[in-house]
């Protein structure tokens, strides 16, 4: 866990380590939430490279649920 510092107009400078693992560059979108007392700060899934990288993941036949890969999405970045 690192220990960062809020600057007086707000703002935070999320740790190298950490920008990496989420794939943060310069110019990236993130989703900012509060849960329990805690700020979680999530990088946002583009859709079509989510159905890319979904695609495949259930054959037919399988007995898994077919569902549209936007309706899977939403169940992910809900939890």
């Amino acid at each position: 866990m690192s220990s960062i510092t809020v600057d007086d107009k707000g703002r935070i400078i999320i740790p190298e380590d950490l920008r990496k693992k989420l794939g943060i560059r310069k110019g990236t979108k993130v989703k900012v939430s509060l849960k329990r007392k805690q700020v979680i700060i999530s990088s946002i899934v583009d859709p079509k490279k989510f159905i890319e990288k979904m695609e495949g993941c259930i054959k037919e036949g399988s007995r898994v649920e077919l569902v549209d890969p936007l309706k899977l999405k939403e169940i992910w970045m809900a939890g």
